[in-house]
């Protein structure tokens, strides 16, 4: 069994599900901004971007567990640190099931998305 953080509920599991499509999406528009500057820094070079873009392991599915803990993190922690900081970090850091440095531009930029209600 994986590790959960213990303030992840079934309500934020079934909120996930909603909004998982919007992080499909914005993963693919990220691809399809190759080369383009945009609004939606991961913090991903141009190696990453090609990789992802001629369907790499990269793809989303392999990085839903971090969307998802950024997007149920912020649900959570959103009134006490409502920006991303040291602080934040550190507490994601220690209740994250894998590995936390590799999928950290994922969690933070899922934690920092502004969601449409």
């Amino acid at each position: 069994m994986t590790k959960q953080a213990e303030w992840y509920t079934k309500e934020d599991l079934s909120t996930w599900e909603r909004v998982k499509r919007a992080f499909a999406n914005d993963w693919e528009q990220t691809k399809a901004d190759f080369g383009v500057e945009g609004n939606r820094d991961m913090d991903q070079d141009v190696d990453d971007t090609v990789k992802q873009a001629a369907g790499s392991k990269d793809a989303f599915e392999n990085r839903e567990q971090a969307f998802r803990f950024g997007y149920v993190a912020q649900r959570h922690y959103q009134s006490d640190y409502p920006t991303w900081n040291a602080d934040l970090e550190t507490r994601l850091k220690n209740d994250y099931p894998g590995d936390f440095t590799q999928d950290r531009p994922y969690i933070r930029h899922a934690y920092t998305y502004h969601y449409a209600d």
